[in-house]
């Protein structure tokens, strides 16, 4: 009878404790899922539950809450890996693509200056070309006024009366 007694109550421990167990897993997972005011809130509850345990219980459900933490956090670890990884990836490509951008821009200055350039050298070869020819339409008209005077000097006034371009 005592064997009996002594047996059931082994046995009903094992099963009340394999139940604690599967409900430390859910409140675990449960914790884990829960958004950051909830997560506060479910730790406070399992810890009144942990402080009504007694000693080996308590040591059981924390070991497993250390337990699964860890393999919790070092998934997101990994996840962070991951998404450090691409982000990487993706901070070197915009990189490379605003290097390019600003090469394609400093190209784009670069053929606009060179054109302004040559613009401005036009411009100023087809000033220097028009005060070249009026300033021998100049000469021309002179020679003929003294041409026109019977060969005197230049002096009085050769220029008056002219029609100056």
């Amino acid at each position: 009878m005592k064997f009996t007694k002594i047996t059931l109550s082994v046995a009903l421990l094992g099963a009340f404790t394999l139940g604690m167990a599967a409900n430390i897993d859910a409140q675990i997972e449960k914790i884990q899922n829960a958004p950051a005011q909830e997560r506060v809130e479910l730790m406070n509850e399992f810890k009144q539950q942990l402080a009504n345990m007694n000693k080996e219980e308590r040591m059981q459900a924390i070991s497993q809450m250390q337990e699964k933490m860890q393999a919790h956090a070092q998934e997101n670890m990994q996840e962070g890996k991951q998404f450090g990884s691409d982000t990487h990836e993706q901070a070197q490509s915009q990189r490379d693509h605003s290097q390019e951008m600003g090469e394609n821009t400093r190209q784009r200055a670069q053929d606009m200056a060179h054109s302004k350039q040559t613009e401005a050298m036009e411009h100023m070869n087809q000033m220097q070309n028009m005060n070249q020819v009026h300033a021998g339409n100049q000469m021309n008209h002179m020679m003929e006024m003294q041409g026109g005077n019977g060969g005197g000097n230049m002096s009085g006034g050769g220029m008056s009366g002219g029609n100056n371009h």
